[in-house]
């Protein structure tokens, strides 16, 4: 394929695009000093917005200007940077100071500005050793500054704004993970997204003091990070006390605190902080919180608290993960203080020894082959097949117009999609579209929806997965309640049940359907692919293991 040439100003354009977005989503929430950005940027000349755009993107908010180089822009930078700094959004300096010059500059550079003051063997360090070297000398500033203005004629430029821009692309985005590049995936034609309303109506932030909250979590989640590197027990242990005690407003925000509650609580208990983890976890409405606070209350011997955390766990799951440890560890917790428990056993799936001639394929294609010969379609499927009819049936539940759940346009699923509010905030929508998929021609709805969609990103929809035949093949021959069973555990916990299917589904118009799992030598049923063969089993959904074992030749 030959490259796809970009317009000079393509990275402008997009930029402009996303300042528009946010400004019109966004407008009133904005601080002065971001709508003086706006301002100030609007008003500078193509290159000069267009050289603004190259170095934000770029590492850093130190550059020096012979490493500059954007002839698409222009062939001299002068009048644009100069432009820039009129306007406040770049500066110059020659007085770097030693700490940027460390930054800015390369090993052998560095060797040639001190070559009188550094040791003999300098030359054999690598540049981190150089620049502790140089650290540990405590030059005077003035004298460094000097040595750099000998050398170096030129002033080096620091960008101003990176932190409005941070927070233009957190709004257009709704996250700190995209970025620009997300425009050039959908302009290549790379990924093509599903239209839906992005305006004051449906946004994520509903005011500033949201905004503001979304950045300190950041500050903090950086923190958290910068003493994971540092080893610092004590100082993790004061973190716990600088998160919010009172629970967010704002349900997405919650989920950062959540997660970031876990992951200092999880590394507090390896520093054997019990105490401070449990008050970590105790914020937290996120698995793994109370599963983590019922180990360590166990393990201190407050088998009370735990069994009362255990029955809370059974009042109201949080995920599949959870009702299994909640199951498990509340017989045995029981047991410990003093009571007779009896421990259901789940139901066993048909298994089924299979000998096959060695192959050089795939053990899933090896087995597929083997039942191709008992029914008229096998395929691999796994967690394709599912997974697509319940994308295909519930598509406009899925991309519904729900505040908070898209922000930009380049989302192939809503913010909140892998989540427990996902079900909870749309139950009316989703329980009436499967009641009416109860009563319909399920093959006609999924093909229309397939025609319909095709091609648009839906992370529920693997395109180059599935065929048009096959759906409908499947949606013929699978029971309606069987299906929606499969969708209704997936909209439970969309994050854990997306995965863990079956390997394989066989389809014949005579004997019906079957889902297999496939196991080879030495495999082992994982714990997410023995809760959905307990759930079928539950629900008289037909499934089997396969364990496959080689004839010798």
């Amino acid at each position: 394929m030959a490259p796809v040439e970009l317009h000079p100003l393509y990275y402008l354009h997009n930029f402009e695009v996303l300042c528009d977005t946010v400004e019109a989503q966004y407008g009133d929430l904005l601080t002065a000093q971001e709508l003086q950005f706006l301002q100030d940027f609007r008003a500078c000349e193509d290159a000069a917005r267009g050289l603004f755009v190259r170095l934000t993107s770029r590492r850093g908010t130190w550059f020096r200007p012979e490493k500059l180089n954007y002839p698409e822009l222009t062939e001299n930078l002068t009048v644009p940077l100069e432009q820039l700094a009129s306007r406040g959004l770049v500066s110059f300096t020659a007085d770097p100071g030693l700490e940027l010059l460390l930054e800015l500059c390369l090993k052998g550079e560095l060797l040639q500005l001190f070559a009188d003051i550094l040791a003999p063997d300098a030359r054999k360090l690598r540049k981190p050793e150089l620049a502790e070297q140089l650290l540990q000398l405590a030059l005077d500033s003035e004298e460094v500054n000097r040595r750099w203005q000998d050398w170096y004629t030129h002033s080096v430029i620091e960008v101003h704004g990176p932190a409005v821009v941070e927070v233009l692309q957190l709004l257009f985005f709704g996250n700190r993970r995209q970025s620009l590049t997300d425009f050039v995936l959908s302009d290549l034609g790379v990924a093509s997204y599903e239209s839906y309303a992005l305006d004051r109506r449906y946004r994520l932030f509903a005011s500033r003091a949201q905004v503001d909250e979304y950045l300190q979590a950041a500050v903090l989640r950086e923190q958290f990070y910068n003493l994971l590197e540092q080893d610092d027990v004590e100082a993790m242990v004061a973190l716990v006390a600088l998160l919010p005690v009172t629970r967010s407003s704002h349900t997405p925000q919650q989920q950062r605190w959540d997660k970031l509650r876990n992951r200092l609580g999880r590394q507090l208990e390896r520093y054997q902080q019990p105490a401070a983890a449990l008050r970590a976890y105790a914020g937290s409405h996120m698995h793994p919180a109370r599963e983590r606070s019922v180990r360590l209350l166990e393990s201190q011997g407050e088998l009370e608290q735990a069994l009362e955390l255990c029955d809370s766990m059974a009042m109201d799951p949080w995920c599949e993960a959870e009702m299994d440890f909640q199951r498990r560890k509340s017989v045995q917790l029981a047991r410990k203080n003093g009571a007779a428990v009896t421990l259901l056993k789940p139901p066993v799936p048909i298994s089924e020894r299979l000998v096959l001639a060695p192959t050089e394929r795939r053990v899933e294609e090896a087995a597929a082959a083997h039942y191709r010969q008992h029914w008229q379609w096998v395929g691999h499927v796994e967690n394709s097949m599912v997974n697509a009819l319940f994308g295909l049936a519930l598509w406009e539940q899925i991309f519904a117009e729900v505040a908070g759940a898209f922000v930009n346009p380049f989302q192939s699923a809503p913010l909140d999609m892998y989540s427990g509010t996902f079900y909870r905030t749309r139950r009316s929508a989703i329980d009436a579209r499967l009641d009416e998929l109860a009563q319909a021609d399920l093959a006609a709805v999924l093909l229309a929806s397939y025609d319909a969609h095709f091609g648009i990103s839906n992370r529920w929809v693997s395109w180059r997965g599935i065929e048009r035949e096959m759906i409908a093949t499947a949606a013929q021959i699978i029971p309606v309640t069987h299906l929606i069973a499969m969708w209704r555990r997936i909209l439970f916990d969309p994050q854990a049940n997306r995965s863990g299917l079956p390997d394989l589904l066989a389809l014949d118009p005579e004997h019906g359907y079957c889902m297999i799992e496939v196991k080879g030598p030495g495999d082992q049923l994982q714990l997410n692919q023995k809760r959905w063969l307990r759930y079928f089993s539950e629900q008289d959904i037909p499934v089997k293991v396969a364990w496959v074992s080689w004839h010798d030749a």
